[in-house]
């Protein structure tokens, strides 16, 4: 795409005074400090009058053959002493705009290596900078035979661009329009000689000496930054000429030869903030000084031979690559894993014997330049050798878990022959998530499925594997896959903290542009995680392709039931009499039948997740249980995992009213209560009167049962706070379809088995976000809740994985989940203001869809660690300090819509229906903006949205400790839960408070343990 294409460029990237061309005397100053060497060249010489009659003599005595060569080298180094003086004048001239306008895009902009096939479209740039020896746009021999053969080797979908003059900021070749460009022709004309032989030897040295002086400037910290842009802008402009589309995401592989490797990593820092781009760089034999930001790189890819002694020397001359330099870019980058050194073997740096000679060989007969071409390909195509997998010196969980037969999805027959009456599907699209083999990669562009449960008229891929991807006919999902597609390299903080037992994305290390889906399925060990799709679209039925908007959602089991557990069956424990629920009596009257409930496995400190023992005793069975599994092959149902009805209910235990009762449930009453096995369901509602006259429809009473029932029976017929408000009314404030924001917070394990985080006296929790809509429920004919946690999770010895995972899973699992062990609390916040949409023309959207679209992205990102494979408590990102990032986030893209669409805030205003709810909003935003960031100026990272995951808390304590503080109500699990509810309650925000205390069987040995209330 030939052109400008309206997008900013590197050189837009500069202050506005930068932008007007300077005359050279604002520059001439900085120009006298070289004046200080030639004084001192001039005070030797006048110094030791006697030397030069010497030197004359001497060079009378030579014949005129020598003479003619000393007056060359004498000519040469002139020549380098003076273009060295220059490299930095055309670097600040390109800056001072003397060489015309820096943003022209069609200037030299390189041309391909092979031309693009009609209506192919492109899946990677690959932009190669040679090497010091150069000085013009061609190549020498050895360089244009590496690229036509890569060439060779690649599809046809993936563009070499060549043909560019790395060694000037404005892309100009030394042998034209230069001051000295006759004596460059003529070095150049020896350097190509091979006849000429020392002739031709002083002409190479004196191109790559001047060449080297650039590498050095590119290097150097006053004159780098402006000539690094130069050379970045040189890319840019072939690039777009090329036909590259910024904010497309498409790749960029820079390959860069001894100091082009340089040139490569400096300037790819700027290309990517301009193209938004990932990018990664491949050096073969590279001299570059590690003083640039490789952290920003996708990754940094360095080849070099063994017998190379040049490029060892940017080792020993940079600073910033030593080992003591631990808090340099290159080093903090080594440890992120975003560097990897390969060996070429017995290879020098040049010439014969370097990585681009055909002519020698290797022990296996490819020759030097083959294996050269291979490893670039290779990185290219995303063909990388897997890692040697990293035993663990202490088992995790999740591997003690899957010893189990019934952990694993396979013990389940596809064919499930469950009465439709009694059980139904959790979902209409389940299935097993696969992840595809990296040769499949490029086909697949997502990952594969095998189909549990689909649509009727998608009965026949039940148990076949299906394709799954994200839709791209929309920009919210193009931007969000484009935000989080990484290279994924387990950094040395990921392969130490797997070696103690946590559970980091090992199958997918070394894997480029790692996309959302593919975190998913990839983060463990092995293709076992069971997920629901929702708003899905058939695209193809060859194979069957579904298309998502959202994230799959993690559950357990495949079908539920509703039933009462009446009593164990054998000695053995694990199965149970249950009796399903009536419809018509509205009591557990219906149908009995065994049911299996496994013995789970203890955690490694000793700790069942869950136990049986006397749950028919449980407060919770009288109202009965959602039972969560599938058929084993004998038939049996097996029990994956459970949820009280009683918790789920829209019937409320309890009704508190009036803002300060409210505000005092929430901060002093809310976890008061930890009687060990008992749950609570209490509505608050700060401001009843406004529901008096409510026109929301009135609930059906239904048939009173159980005594259990009849209490939250009489809260539903009460009247609240003397004001002529029935509870009712209050109650039916929730309808069908109406959704709440969820703040999830859990307490500790205590008691005999106490659990190791929980032994000092201070026990934080833990936190998250969730969404949750009230639904109808079939087989109780009734409305209750349905919760999906967005957990923004650390990686853990238990195989739980950042993403959107089901209240079942998280919460209700037998094996995985919290249910049994500790107390939970969950408030849903309905805010119509947050939770609903607005219109405007054919568009709706609702804040709360907003702060899921950040959710989603915070939850992807923490899946593979911004690409470095882990993620890491500490006090600058947690689960609550990086949960709430997301709300600002949210709460400042609505904050930048409202600023920069005004037309559309006052549209929203003047709709009656909508004008005070936009008000509301507007006061929340400001609100909670205020109270999460106390000190009244945000988080930069906040601010920005780009805080770097996957950084040890250890790397960077103090400075992580501050920018914490800054944070600090968001720090704390429970402080944040408290203070972001509060902020709703005043707005008048209609809230659910939902608690549990280790429910489920009674397991002696442990005690719920609070979160403790900090702040």
């Amino acid at each position: 795409m030939p052109g400008r294409i309206g997008k900013i460029s590197i050189a837009q990237l500069r202050s506005p005074r930068s932008q007007q061309a300077k005359p050279m005397s604002q520059w001439l100053p900085k120009l006298l400090k070289f004046l200080p060497f030639g004084l001192v060249a001039l005070g030797i010489a006048l110094a030791f009058p006697y030397i030069e009659t010497e030197l004359q003599g001497l060079y009378d005595a030579l014949d005129t053959t020598w003479q003619f060569t000393l007056n060359l080298m004498a000519m040469g180094l002139i020549a380098l002493i003076v273009a060295g003086l220059l490299i930095p004048l055309e670097t600040l001239g390109w800056w001072a705009g003397w060489y015309g306008d820096p943003l022209e895009t069609q200037l030299d902009p390189g041309t391909l290596v092979k031309p693009l096939p009609p209506e192919q479209q492109v899946s990677r740039y690959v932009i190669y900078l040679d090497g010091i020896a150069q000085s013009k746009f061609q190549y020498l021999p050895e360089a244009e035979n590496f690229l036509t053969t890569l060439e060779s080797v690649l599809p046809d979908d993936i563009l070499i661009v060549k043909g560019l003059m790395p060694y000037s900021p404005v892309n100009r070749p030394l042998t034209e329009e230069r001051f000295l460009s006759f004596f460059w022709r003529l070095a150049t004309k020896f350097q190509g000689s091979e006849s000429l032989g020392f002739l031709g030897f002083l002409g190479s040295l004196t191109i790559q000496l001047r060449n080297m002086i650039v590498v050095a400037i590119s290097a150097d910290r006053r004159y780098g930054p402006i000539y690094n842009r130069g050379t970045a802008q040189v890319m840019y402009n072939s690039l777009i000429n090329h036909g590259y589309e910024p904010d497309s995401g498409i790749p960029i592989t820079l390959v860069g030869y001894s100091g082009g490797a340089q040139i490569s990593l400096a300037a790819a820092p700027y290309l990517r903030q301009t193209l938004k781009a990932p990018i990664e760089v491949i050096s073969i034999a590279g001299v570059f000084s590690g003083n640039q930001n490789a952290l920003q790189l996708e990754h940094f890819h360095h080849f070099v031979g063994d017998k190379d002694v040049l490029e060892r020397l940017g080792a020993i001359l940079f600073p910033k690559r030593w080992a003591i330099a631990f808090l340099s870019y290159w080093n903090r980058a080594k440890r992120r894993g975003k560097i990897s050194i390969n060996s070429l073997g017995e290879v020098g740096h040049n010439d014969a014997g370097g990585p681009f000679d055909d002519k020698q060989q290797l022990a296996d007969g490819r020759s030097f330049l083959q294996q050269t071409v291979e490893a670039v390909a290779n990185i290219i195509l995303g063909n990388i050798t897997p890692a040697e997998p990293l035993a663990a010196h202490q088992p995790s969980n999740y591997e003690r878990y899957q010893q189990a037969p019934f952990n694993q999805p396979s013990y389940y027959p596809i064919e499930q022959n469950l009465d439709p009456q009694l059980y139904r599907p959790i979902g209409t699209w389940m299935g097993r998530l696969i992840l595809p083999s990296p040769k499949r990669r490029r086909r697949a562009k997502g990952v594969l499925m095998e189909l549990y449960c689909a649509e009727p008229a998608y009965q026949e891929w039940v148990g076949q594997k299906v394709r799954v991807q994200f839709a791209r006919d929309s920009a919210r999902i193009k931007d969000y896959v484009r935000a989080v597609t990484k290279d994924v390299y387990l950094s040395e903080e990921a392969k130490y903290s797997q070696s103690q037992g946590a559970i980091h994305p090992e199958r997918l290390n070394r894997w480029q542009q790692v996309n959302p889906l593919e975190s998913l399925a990839g983060s463990r060990k092995h293709d076992d995680m069971v997920v629901l799709l929702r708003e899905v679209r058939v695209k193809s039925t060859s194979p069957l392709t579904l298309e998502i908007a959202r994230d799959p959602i993690q559950i357990a089991g495949r079908f539920y039931a509703l039933v009462q557990i009446l009593h164990p069956v054998g000695d053995r424990g694990e199965l149970f009499c249950v009796v399903h629920f009536n419809r018509q009596s509205r009591q557990f009257d219906g149908p009995k039948e065994f049911v299996r409930f496994p013995e789970v496995i203890a955690n490694r400190e000793g700790i069942y997740p869950s136990t049986m023992q006397d749950i028919e005793r449980s407060p919770q069975n009288p109202m009965g249980w959602y039972i969560y599994g599938a058929q084993d092959s004998s038939g049996t149902f097996v029990v994956s995992a459970i949820a009280p009805r009683s918790l789920f209910r829209l019937q409320p235990d309890r009704i508190v009213s009036g803002e300060s009762a409210c505000r005092e449930y929430l901060t002093h009453q809310t976890w008061a209560s930890l009687e060990k096995g008992t749950s609570n369901s209490v509505l608050l509602c700060p401001y009843p009167s406004r529901y008096a006259q409510s026109d929301r429809p009135q609930l059906q009473e239904l048939p009173k049962i159980a005594q259990h029932e009849v209490l939250r029976e009489a809260v539903r017929t009460s009247t609240v706070s003397n004001l002529n408000v029935p509870a009712s009314t209050l109650i039916n404030q929730w309808q069908q379809g109406d959704r709440a924001l969820v703040l999830h917070v859990y307490g500790g394990i205590g008691g005999q088995k106490r659990e190791s985080a929980a032994k000092t006296p201070i026990f934080f929790g833990h936190f998250a976000y969730g969404v949750a809509q009230v639904v109808w429920e079939p087989l109780a004919e009734e409305l209750r809740f349905e919760i999906d946690y967005l957990q923004v999770y650390t990686h853990n010895v238990d195989g739980i994985i950042a993403g959107t995972l089901a209240w079942n899973r998280f919460i209700g699992d037998r094996q995985w989940g919290w249910l049994g062990t500790r107390p939970v609390c969950d408030v849903l916040v309905k805010l119509d203001a947050f939770t609903d949409a607005y219109q405007v023309g054919d568009i709706a959207r609702s804040p709360l869809d907003i702060f899921l679209d950040q959710l989603e992205v915070m939850t992807a990102r923490y899946r593979i660690g911004d690409g470095t494979g882990g993620t890491y408590v500490g006090p600058a990102h947690n689960c609550a300090q990086d949960s709430n990032q997301a709300l600002y986030a949210a709460i400042r893209q609505i904050q930048k819509g409202i600023d920069n669409y005004p037309e559309i805030a006052q549209k929203i205003r003047q709709d009656p229906q909508q004008g005070e709810r936009f008000e509301q909003l507007v006061a929340l935003g400001k609100a909670i903006k205020r109270e999460l960031l106390p000190f009244g100026a945000a988080r930069a990272d906040w601010r920005e949205n780009s805080s770097q995951l996957g950084i040890s808390p250890e790397e960077d304590a103090i400075s992580s400790l501050l920018v914490g503080l800054m944070s600090w109500r968001s720090l704390f699990p429970r402080k944040a839960s408290e203070t972001v509810a509060k902020e709703f309650l005043y707005q008048g925000a209609l809230i659910w408070v939902l608690r549990t205390n280790q429910v489920g069987g009674y397991d002696p040995d442990i005690e719920p343990l609070a979160p403790t209330p900090i702040g």
